[in-house]
Formats: C-alpha cells, sequence, structure tokens
C-alpha cells in the first residue's frame, strides 16, 4: 500500500515563487502523513489566466522551478508531480506535468489535447491552450518505485484512446491533473471514473480550486480503486474526494495489485481485438 496525497491549491497568477511555496507547505504536510506520490493541478505553477505572460513565465524541464521541487522529492524521499508551462526554442510553449522523485527529475507529460472551444455561458468561455501552447505526441510512462506512473491534463482526460494507451504500456497508476472551472464538475467527475473504470486501473485526479480573477475553480479531487474483485465492479471504490472548496491536501491509499485482483473478473483489456484499433483508424482516416 502507498499513501498518495491529491494537493489542491488556488493559484496566484504569475507568481511562481508564491505558489512553489505553498507546494511547498502543502507537500510537508502530505509527507508528515506518509504520503508517498504527492500530485498537484495543471499549471499550478503559474496559474492558468496569465494570457502572453505565459512566454515570460515559462521555464525549460528541468529548470529552476523543477529542480526547487526536486530537492524536496529527494530530502523527503518522494514523488512530486504538478503542471507547468514548458519552454521549447523561442516562441515554443507546452502545457506540460514535471515528475521528480528520490533521485531528482524523472520525467515530463506534454498536454495532447488543447481546448479552444468555449463551455461556459456567461464569459467568454474559449480556454487558452490553443493559443499559447503546442500539442504533445509522445505517451511516456515513467517507471517509479512505487509503481509505473502515467499522466494526463485536463482535456486529455477526455480521450479515453489516451488512456488505455497508458494502461497497455503497462501502467499501474494514472494521474490526471486539471485546471477544470467550476462549470465543468458535473463533466470531469464522471469521466475520472469512467477512465478507471474501462481500464481497470488506479486513477488519481487533482484539480485548482478557489478563484484565479475571474475564473473560479471545483477542486473536488479523487482517488478511484480499478475495481472490487468481490463485487466484480471496475472504477471503485472511491478512495478518497477532496473538498470542493478550500486549499488542502487529502490522502488516500493505492494498492497496485488490486489491478491485477480484478481483471480476471472484468476483462476489459483481454477483450480488446487490435482489429478494432484497424477499424477505428481506417473510419477516421475516412473523416471529412
Amino acid at each position: 500500500m502507498v499513501k498518495v496525497a491529491i494537493g489542491q491549491i488556488t493559484p496566484k497568477t504569475g507568481e511562481k515563487e508564491i505558489n512553489l511555496q505553498k507546494m511547498k507547505e502543502l507537500s510537508i504536510q502530505a509527507i508528515e502523513q506518509g504520503a508517498k506520490l504527492i500530485v498537484f493541478p495543471e499549471l499550478a505553477l503559474t496559474g492558468y489566466n496569465c494570457g502572453d505572460r505565459f512566454f515570460e513565465l515559462a521555464e525549460s524541464i528541468p529548470g529552476d522551478s523543477t529542480h526547487y521541487i526536486a530537492e524536496l522529492a529527494v530530502r523527503y524521499q518522494v514523488y512530486i508531480i504538478w503542471g507547468m508551462p514548458e519552454k521549447s526554442i523561442d516562441g515554443v510553449l507546452y502545457n506540460s506535468a514535471a515528475l521528480v522523485g528520490p533521485q531528482g527529475y524523472i520525467g515530463t507529460w506534454r498536454k495532447h489535447m488543447l481546448p479552444g472551444h468555449a463551455t461556459d455561458l456567461s464569459g467568454p468561455g474559449a480556454f487558452p491552450d490553443r493559443r499559447f501552447f503546442k500539442a504533445g505526441e509522445n505517451l511516456p510512462i515513467f517507471q517509479t518505485s512505487i509503481g509505473k506512473i502515467g499522466i494526463l491534463i485536463c482535456y486529455d482526460i477526455f480521450y479515453p484512446e489516451l488512456a488505455r494507451a497508458l494502461t497497455l504500456q503497462g501502467a499501474d497508476i494514472i494521474v490526471g491533473i486539471s485546471g477544470s472551472p467550476s462549470f465543468e464538475k458535473d463533466i470531469f467527475e464522471p469521466i475520472v471514473k469512467v477512465r478507471a473504470m474501462e481500464n481497470t486501473i488506479w486513477f488519481v485526479y487533482t484539480n485548482l480550486v478557489g478563484k484565479e480573477g475571474e475564473t473560479e475553480y471545483w477542486g473536488g479531487g479523487c482517488i478511484i480503486g480499478p475495481g472490487e474483485k468481490e463485487k466484480k465492479i471496475p472504477g471503485s471504490p472511491l478512495v478518497c474526494k477532496a473538498p470542493y472548496k478550500g486549499e488542502c491536501v487529502t490522502i488516500g491509499e493505492v494498492d497496485i495489485s488490486k489491478n491485477q485482483e480484478i481483471r480476471p473478473f472484468f476483462p476489459i483489456l483481454r477483450d480488446l481485438t487490435t482489429k478494432m484499433y484497424e477499424q477505428l483508424a481506417e473510419i477516421h482516416c475516412k473523416l471529412t
């Protein structure tokens, strides 16, 4: 069993030092409760509402902020995941998640799916990702002493293909991080559960919370198990649930052996066929 901490923060827009201090303080709280994996939301380093300042705030990974959090991970022998804008070559940014651990920097996931649509009913509603970020393309999973970890960022979670690709590569845990506004709560909560259910895998979810400018986030992170053998129900149990308001850490226990326990009794992965994916690719190529 491994204790996992969901850290939800209200970012101060563009204030990296303040946000790093928040993550440090919450990490120490989690460590004091025995957590070995601590996860923070999308763009926790800078906030989401930076506009053109993303170009001056973004950093290489690894870079200064990565080193800061990596020092914490090395000192306390834990793993930490958080979201931040990543600088590539001049003028090219990614919406990324970094993973550090007891030996330092481990790896980076770059957000694949970049929303540019309006989903609210009252404000401008268009997510800024496509204005500022390039889409990621690689599908890494990360080997750690607590299991193989896959990462998804916000809109990535909407795409079952990405979670399935991580699962089929052997991920034991999928970590989803988001900066989801309050009007999306009823969208995200069922999707997170379904990703755990359809892959019979542990899913750890964390979200920004509170108000950043005019944007209000709903928090509500959770840890969902791969399924319960006795009930033969995938995507359960709900191990813990973070509150909808307030910065905090929420702790739950993960046992990756539960993945192999449920899969013989709900054999979703066994029943997949290569033909299914070949047909999907063929149909997709014909879209006009």
